[in-house]
C-alpha cells in the first residue's frame, strides 16, 4: 500500500503541475496551453532538486509503458465521426503528408546545421 500512495502521490504532483500551468495561463490570458507552462513548473522543480524523485520516475515509466492507451479516446473520436472524415479525406491526407515531410525536413535541416556548429568544438571529431 505504501508504494501505491507513493505512485498516487507522484501522480498527483503531476496533476498540480498541469492545473498550475492552466491556472497561470487562465489568469494572465497567455497565448501557450497550459500543459507546457504546467511541463516547465515540473521541470523548474527538478532542476531545483537536481534529481528526479524516484517515485515521480515510477509514474512516468509507468505512463509512457502504457501510452497506447492515451490513443484510445482519439480512436473512438475517428470512428464516430467517420462519415464527416470521409467527406474530407484527400485535404486531410495531404496535410498529414506534407506537414511529416516538413516537419522531417526541418529536423534534418536542424541536425546538420547543429551537427556542423558542434564539429569544430570538439576537436573534428
Amino acid at each position: 500500500m505504501r508504494a501505491f500512495s507513493r505512485l498516487a502521490l507522484a501522480f498527483l504532483a503531476l496533476v498540480a503541475c498541469d492545473t498550475a500551468g492552466r491556472v497561470i495561463v487562465w489568469g494572465l490570458s497567455l497565448p501557450v496551453p497550459g500543459t507546457v507552462i504546467g511541463i516547465l513548473i515540473l521541470l523548474a522543480a527538478i532542476v531545483a532538486l537536481r534529481r528526479v524523485p524516484e517515485p515521480l520516475k515510477e509514474t512516468a515509466e509507468f505512463l509512457l509503458a502504457h501510452l497506447n492507451f492515451f490513443y484510445i479516446p482519439a480512436g473512438v473520436g475517428v470512428m464516430a465521426y467517420a462519415a464527416l472524415l470521409a467527406d474530407d479525406l484527400w485535404p486531410i491526407l495531404v496535410a498529414l503528408f506534407a506537414s511529416t515531410f516538413l516537419a522531417m525536413l526541418a529536423a534534418g535541416l536542424a541536425f546538420q546545421w547543429t551537427s556542423r556548429l558542434t564539429r569544430g568544438k570538439d576537436g573534428g571529431a
